[in-house]
């Protein structure tokens, strides 16, 4: 049996993506958003979304820009009594302190350094910043003086100042706490870490100094000058942010960096040390891959506890609100977390900048410090009446008509939604819909994609378990592709189907292994019906029971039962299960030609003359594919050449001396001869050489 080249590679089965979490397109569908990444993505105005599923009252921000030409990126931020912000800057352009008071930015003070790493108020209220030199600079009546300058380091990633107006700095290159005597007139190393990088310092309630270090990602306890206790070993080299609680709780974020994390070439020559080591403080430039953000918890006892951790993003920001619950703002998607002791994690901000350099959620003056653009968001409410969660386009893979809508919710909430054709809304899309009653249908129009919206109209209200109903257009399923393969020929490792001379010889084997491939736009559960004819004739004949359901691509027919000849096979695909009658499409291929032979050849003449063998080899349906010899038993076949080089046709002569295969010594030989036609069939006839 041999069949034919199957048809040209055609486009493969290609499922429209379907958001509902089901793969096949059965009818109705449901888009269920009942979790903290489901509930993501979209816009959140004055609320927050729980990792428990619900969303409640968030922060309302405003919004100030910081003046043009005051640095690319906003590094850190500090509050002053009188509730004004002073806001660091970094590259390019940067080394500023900039003013936010009345919601309005100016700025307020250059250092002429490339950035400001951090800034420190003491209890006189005064304002001090470090650079990226080894100067800190005080700041005051909108000048920036040089403090100190430190000897032997590169840069100052890192400020706190204790009570006795103390200030301590972090390092680089050294990756020293050094203490600065206040006037600044003296300072000295009051702890040496073995990192090249101390890059956030902490008070706690008894004067200790908290560390944390860039490289191996260690956090110290510094309790007194030269002695320090390792509070923790962090799996991350970076351990960005410390704070205290006046409990003596203190709480860390840690960075793993990715393997093949690097910063972009184009970035300032200031901001590598000494030594030639990039400071893990302001680029000019982000991380071409995100780190890995985790925040931990360590309890009066220094027990650790892992509270919170991301894998795509890393941490760059923490603070503490006035209850000790904490905040973290993301180093990627402009984003602030903050998660309770339960660990319900909430991501109660997502802003439009790519990173949230510093946040306060404590005090008089809450904000949070956008960068990349620098932006200013200052905390106006929590909660309110524009507070509002809209949701991340939901795709619903093909244009779909959508209906009824449930939800979950305490207090007051208004829902609608609107529909468009675009990934992101535009003017093509529709209005927002009316208020939809819980349990009611949307009246937004048929589209590819629909974005839900609630309006938490009461401080205490909430929605959760939001679903919306839908239903996609219903597209034809193409058969692009059929191919037929002898399944014992498949399963040898030969392009042509038939195994070398000398190797085992060939089963022929009269089951044809039929696949398909199929483009389901709609990805709908298809059902196959395959059927065959010969050619010449136009009856089509079932090879599949009517009462068989076929729903893979794949179909061993078996031609035992047929007359050797040329054959056409027809697949069809019906999207009948997943579709009423009305709405059911079909579609169907024939095959190329498939040759069915299941009879060997013959030899219709075979001689031995002497030692010179002759022959004709004939089949019914062809082409004859090869013809060998075996002498005096031996399993060494040896092929034939036919008389005019190729075998290609249903009949083939053989003329050829053996003179060359027999061995030496007197006979006489017994020759065995084999022919096989290219379904695999074969004939042996055997012969004596006296």
């Amino acid at each position: 049996m041999r069949m034919t080249p199957g048809l040209a590679a055609a486009l493969a089965a290609a499922g429209a993506m379907v958001a509902a979490g089901d793969a096949r397109a059965v009818g109705t569908r449901t888009f269920e958003l009942d979790s903290l990444e489901k509930l993501s993505g979209g816009d959140l105005a004055g609320v927050a979304v729980g990792s428990d599923g619900v969303v409640r009252a968030g922060m309302t921000l405003g919004a100030v820009a910081l003046p043009p030409d005051t640095g690319t990126t906003a590094t850190c931020a500090v509050t002053l009594a009188d509730g004004t912000i002073l806001v660091g800057t970094g590259p390019a352009r940067g080394g500023k302190i900039v003013r936010i008071a009345g919601g309005v930015a100016t700025e307020f003070a250059d250092t002429k350094e490339s950035a400001v790493n951090a800034l420190a108020v003491d209890r006189a209220g005064n304002v001090f910043a470090a650079t990226t030199s080894p100067r800190i600079f005080k700041v005051s009546q909108g000048k920036a003086e040089v403090y100190t300058t430190l000897p032997d380091v590169g840069s100052v990633l890192a400020l706190v100042a204790d009570r006795a107006g103390v200030l301590f700095a972090g390092t680089a290159d050294e990756g020293n706490v050094v203490r600065v005597e206040p006037g600044g007139a003296s300072s000295s190393v009051y702890f040496r870490t073995d990192d090249p990088f101390v890059v956030s310092l902490a008070l706690g309630g008894d004067g200790a100094i908290y560390a944390g270090t860039g490289g191996r990602g260690l956090l110290y306890r510094v309790g007194a000058p030269g002695r320090a206790t390792v509070v923790h070993d962090f799996h991350g080299e970076d351990v960005r942010a410390v704070a205290v609680t006046a409990k003596g709780v203190v709480f860390a974020i840690a960075n793993e960096e990715p393997a093949a994390s690097t910063t972009d070439t184009s970035e300032s020559s200031s901001h590598r040390t000494s030594s030639g080591r990039s400071a893990p403080g302001p680029a000019t430039t982000p991380r071409t891959k995100p780190g890995k953000g985790s925040l931990w918890r360590f309890d009066a006892q220094g027990r650790p506890e892992r509270m919170m951790h991301h894998d795509d993003f890393h941490y760059m920001s923490l603070a503490l609100d006035d209850q000790g619950v904490p905040y973290v703002g993301t180093g990627a998607e402009g984003r602030v977390y903050s998660v309770d002791d339960a660990h319900t994690v909430s991501l109660v901000a997502d802003t439009d900048e790519r990173q949230i350099g510093a946040l306060a959620v404590a005090g008089r003056t809450r904000f949070l410090l956008g960068s990349d653009p620098a932006v200013v968001h200052p905390l106006l409410s929590v909660g309110g009446p524009d507070a509002i969660w809209t949701s991340k386009p939901l795709d619903t893979g093909l244009r779909a008509r959508f209906g009824h809508m449930t939800w979950r919710s305490t207090g007051a909430t208004e829902v609608s939604t609107r529909s468009g054709d675009t990934h992101t809304p535009d003017g093509t899309w529709s209005a927002w819909s009316a208020a939809i009653p819980e349990g009611g249908a949307t009246s937004s129009p048929p589209g590819r994609y629909v974005q839900i919206r609630a309006r938490l109209k009461e401080a205490t209200a909430t929605i959760a378990d939001v679903t919306v109903a839908f239903a996609t257009e219903n597209l034809r399923a193409v058969v692009t592709e059929i191919e037929a393969h002898d399944r014992a020929i498949a399963a040898r490792d030969t392009k042509e189907g038939i195994v070398a001379s000398g190797g085992p010889p060939p089963k022929h084997e009269s089951v044809v292994h039929l696949a398909w491939k199929v483009d389901n736009p709609d990805s709908d559960e298809l059902r196959y019906r395959v059927a065959f004819r010969r050619e010449g004739q136009g009856r089509w004949l079932e090879a599949t029971r009517p009462e068989d359901i076929l729903t893979k691509q794949e179909l061993d027919w078996d031609t035992a039962a047929l007359p050797e000849g040329s054959y056409r096979v027809r697949v069809e695909a019906t999207d009948e299960i997943a579709n009423p009658p009305a709405d059911v499409t079909h579609h169907a291929l024939e095959s190329a030609p498939v040759l069915v032979d299941n009879t060997p050849p013959v030899f219709r003449t075979i001689t031995l003359t002497g030692s010179r063998l002759r022959a004709e080899v004939v089949d019914g349906v062809g082409p004859i594919a090869r013809v060998e010899v075996a002498v005096d038993g031996r399993l060494d076949w040896r092929p034939l050449a036919p008389i005019d080089g190729l075998y290609d046709t249903p009949a083939e002569g053989i003329d050829t001396d053996l003179t060359p295969l027999l061995p030496a010594g007197p006979g006489p030989h017994l020759i065995a001869v084999r022919a096989f036609d290219a379904a695999g069939n074969s004939v042996v006839r055997d012969l004596e050489l006296p």
